[in-house]
């Protein structure tokens, strides 16, 4: 019996020496990264009255949106490099882009940058895509659907 107290004695001293009078707890969260735009199109973008002028007429309608560290970038371009292209010919009617109300050079296949964020923060940015052109008399071209596709992309930088 004496070395029984002895031993639990011995072993309450040890696990008693061993207790910590603090501890720590690391509590930690991730955001993902979200960079995403979403185009909007006005109704008019699809039904263009080509024999009349048009200055800066919305066409659409672009949220950017961002939580990247790094910024991000848009970038806006034009299958037909910046003309309506008849869909089965080769004519074509030119126009001018703006993307919030800056103007977009479409000459290019690569296009052109329309926002360049470089700073880390938080972005929802609504921005205008408007189109300009001088009509033409419609007995002046030939008839037809005249098309154009453009690509808004967005990327982290």
């Amino acid at each position: 019996m004496k070395k029984l107290l002895i031993a639990t004695t011995l072993l309450t001293l040890t696990t008693t020496s061993f207790a910590a009078t603090s501890g720590t707890l690391l509590l930690q969260g991730i955001v993902a990264k979200k960079v995403s735009i979403v185009v909007t199109p006005q109704a008019v973008a699809s039904a263009l009255v080509l024999e009349t002028s048009q200055t800066d007429l919305k066409v659409a309608t672009a949220v950017e949106q961002s939580n990247s560290s790094t910024g991000y970038k848009v970038t806006v371009s034009s299958a037909n490099l910046g003309k309506l292209k008849r869909t089965d010919g080769s004519e074509v009617f030119s126009y001018t882009l703006k993307y919030g109300g800056a103007s977009v050079g479409l000459s290019t296949a690569a296009g052109s940058v329309v926002t360049n964020s470089s700073s880390a923060s938080v972005v929802n940015a609504s921005k205008d895509l408007a189109i300009s052109y001088t009509g033409v008399a419609a007995e002046t071209m030939v008839e037809g659907t005249y098309a154009d596709t453009l690509t808004v992309n967005i990327a982290s930088n």
